[in-house]
């Protein structure tokens, strides 16, 4: 089954707009209870899939495998913006990190051992990082591996709206931020600051792609670069909730070093809810960031190297994009509703 693209129209944007004649389609390779992630592990050509109720199950060989890989459903509730959210592995391939809303609603960053054949070890399952939240959304949800085995975890800012506690600009807080997370012991370095619900990231080329979730007006694409360089002794200030994209929103909050989005969109027939994202790394979209949104159902992508980025619509009326990941270098469309997609040329 597939779906042809409705071609490419214009994005309504602070940034340039571009049409292009390149054709794409989706097509349907398999269905999940709410998948929300996929991941894949070094030398091995199989795709782990995460739905957001808990499990996380393989594909390989065309086919999505019966039994999870791994259950922690009696770990996580998979309501409105909680569960199991997050998977990456380690550079070798034998161990995975998993971001996942525990029991009484914070965020868990946990470690398990991968055999050899795929199979998580869940008595090697070992909390590595808990992050309190005081509210039940904006609980963003991914997690990267760097090159060096770090972790990078985003973090929204606690939830609510308006960000009502005022700790994304907070550096005493871990939420509203991108971590870098030792996960030998849990410690970590914030690097970015100010952000709302980066919902999906993607780590290409020393660079990390933030989709952030907006809050009255605008969805927004922000970009932390040189991310190997980075240090935390100068924190990257992406303003929330001083600004909302480049539009100022809490006027007692300061960023006096706001670092803007490289896209934004305003709410309305482009959507309201942006799905990150990932780059292309093969086909006609090869170094192209890739970002839906969840309301519209409407699929953009944007080059990486260019300034400011022109957007190309790809394909609209999608049911309930909710992330847009890369995996063994291809690129997947999850729906909430079940149906994952790869996106063919």
């Amino acid at each position: 089954m597939s779906l042809a693209s409705c071609g490419n129209t214009e994005v309504v944007s602070t940034s340039t707009i571009e049409t292009s004649s390149q054709e794409l389609s989706l097509e349907k390779i398999a269905t999940l209870d709410q998948p929300v992630d996929a991941a894949s592990r070094e030398n091995e050509n199989a795709i782990y899939f995460v739905g957001r109720l808990g499990k996380i199950f393989r594909y390989s060989d065309n086919t999505m495998e019966s039994t999870p890989v791994l259950d922690i459903t009696d770990l996580t509730y998979g309501e409105g913006e909680r569960g199991l959210l997050g998977l990456a592995f380690s550079p070798d391939g034998t161990t995975a990190y998993i971001n996942y809303t525990d029991l009484n609603n914070d965020t868990t960053i946990a470690r398990i051992t991968v055999a050899n054949d795929g199979a998580f070890l869940r008595e090697t399952l070992s909390t590595i990082l808990v992050i309190k939240q005081p509210f039940e959304n904006h609980n963003a949800g991914d997690i990267v591996v760097e090159p060096s085995g770090m972790l990078l975890v985003p973090t929204g800012d606690g939830g609510s709206r308006d960000d009502p506690l005022r700790v994304s600009l907070d550096d005493s807080s871990p939420l509203g931020k991108v971590l870098r997370v030792n996960p030998l012991d849990g410690s970590y370095t914030i690097l970015a600051r100010g952000l709302r619900n980066p919902w999906r990231v993607d780590l290409y080329d020393d660079r990390l792609w933030l989709a952030d979730v907006g809050q009255n007006k605008f969805e927004e694409v922000s970009v932390l670069d040189g991310v190997q360089q980075l240090s935390g002794s100068q924190i990257v200030d992406f303003g929330w909730s001083a600004y909302e994209a480049n539009d100022r929103f809490n006027t007692d909050q300061t960023s006096v070093a706001h670092v803007p989005p490289v896209i934004a969109y305003p709410h309305g027939d482009d959507g309201c809810s942006i799905s990150g994202g990932a780059v292309a790394e093969t086909g006609s979209l090869t170094d192209r960031y890739v970002f839906g949104d969840y309301c519209s159902g409407k699929v953009w992508s944007i080059p990486v190297n260019q300034t400011p980025p022109k957007a190309t619509l790809h394909f609209e009326d999608i049911e309930s994009p909710a992330a847009i990941v890369r995996a063994n270098k291809n690129l997947f469309v999850l729906s909430l509703n079940g149906d994952i997609w790869q996106i063919r040329d």
